[in-house]
């Protein structure tokens, strides 16, 4: 049985990142194994996040030269304001999948120690002698095993459990129809039927663009419904003269609060949603797995250990989350009117709250501008839940 510094168990956005950081870092010369179950060869999803301009932020910076587009400023339509958002220092970048997936396996080629296995995870287990691993009936140990690849519960009765799913469309349109400049980051002018309901459109140049329906509730759709949403947007709110179907893009991203375990054994550490990387109330996962990770594989190399460290005060942002999914869930408020009071009234401040920025005075104002009843309900429901589960 061949003995690993480290294995990385999924090969995906998670598992290949640090992979990279760790190849950047002074443990570039440790042999590493990658497991997973598919080659990476094709473009499977896109991420979009935003971060401040200019440097400022280096949890992503590795990645900019594969950008796909990036945008100075968004739009958003909601119920009672619409118009572009003042996104301060920040920029909306798009990264799609097939590129980053390329640059890091070109960047890890580099190293002999790298290795790659397309092999099925079978069962991943703390020992004494460190984190082992089965892969096609094929043993393997390391020092430490960072594993993407256990599944959440998403079913117990404590915590909030709604999911972020969506459908598609690249479409060329024949006549010039989208600001390439402004991506519109929320629309709402869709049917809500007491669910969180909106479009999403990226464009890449005046005649394409990635136009997607987007729902924040519990139960998915089928085809056909996606897909009537989409044709009915596009035949009402934009005038494309018509237009062809490019690709066509499906996903779904759980919005949970479950507890997670990152530091989950000794020699087990969790990684990207198995790890509590996604962000319960949003669902946004690459940026903040950028700054995670990095922060890891700063304490690996500083001291020997991945646990990555964090204050306590820092939690509050996760009852933030719960407390929002509450509302969300329990139809406490109607969601198109929080967000339109959240983006419009709060603007660049909203982008440092979501990326857990801000200072606790800060919190409070972006607080004061959100209805204040179904708030306090779902505080006082999030600590029962809590304190029953």
């Amino acid at each position: 049985m061949k003995k690993y510094d480290f294995i990385i168990a999924g090969g995906g956005m998670a598992g290949l990142s640090l992979a990279y950081y760790l190849s950047q870092s002074p443990l570039r010369n440790r042999s590493i194994l990658i497991l997973d179950s598919e080659l990476k060869n094709r473009n499977d999803r896109t991420w979009c996040f935003w971060e401040p301009d200019g440097g400022s932020a280096t949890y992503t910076s590795a990645f900019d030269s594969i950008l796909f587009r990036k945008w100075k400023t968004v739009s958003f339509h909601g119920t009672t304001y619409a118009g572009a958002l003042d996104m301060g220092d920040y920029q909306y970048k798009m990264l799609r999948g097939i590129d980053f997936y390329a640059f890091v396996r070109n960047e890890l080629n580099k190293h002999p120690t790298i290795e790659f296995q397309q092999a099925t995870i079978n069962r991943i287990k703390d020992t004494p002698q460190g984190g082992f691993v089965i892969a096609d009936d094929e043993p393997y140990l390391a020092d430490y095993v960072f594993d993407s690849t256990f599944a959440l519960k998403l079913d117990q009765s404590e915590n909030h459990n709604l999911l972020q799913h969506f459908k598609g469309w690249v479409i060329t349109a024949e006549k010039p129809c989208f600001n390439q400049n402004q991506p519109e980051l929320m629309d709402f002018r869709v049917a809500q039927h007491g669910d969180c309901r909106f479009m999403y459109i990226l464009p890449f140049d005046e005649k394409t663009a990635l136009v997607e329906f987007t729902l924040f509730n519990d139960q998915l759709l089928t085809d056909a419904e996606y897909e009537a949403e989409l044709l009915q947007y596009i035949d009402h709110f934009l005038d494309t003269g018509g237009y062809k179907i490019c690709e066509t893009e499906y996903g779904v991203i759980p919005m949970s609060d479950e507890s997670t375990e990152e530091n989950h054994a000794e020699h087990i550490i969790r990684i990207g949603t198995s790890g509590g990387f996604t962000k319960p109330s949003t669902g946004y996962t690459f940026q903040r797995t950028q700054r995670y990770l990095q922060a890891i594989v700063k304490n690996l190399a500083e001291t020997g250990k991945p646990n990555r460290r964090s204050s306590w005060f820092a939690g509050r942002f996760k009852l933030y989350d719960s407390i929002f999914l509450n509302v969300l869930e329990k139809h406490r408020h109607n969601a198109d009117d929080i967000f339109t009071r959240v983006y419009a009234e709060n603007h660049h401040r909203v982008f440092t709250f979501l990326d857990e920025d801000t200072r606790f005075i800060d919190e409070l104002r972006l607080f004061a501008t959100m209805p204040f009843l179904p708030f306090v309900y779902a505080f006082f429901d999030v600590l029962r839940r809590k304190a029953i589960g």
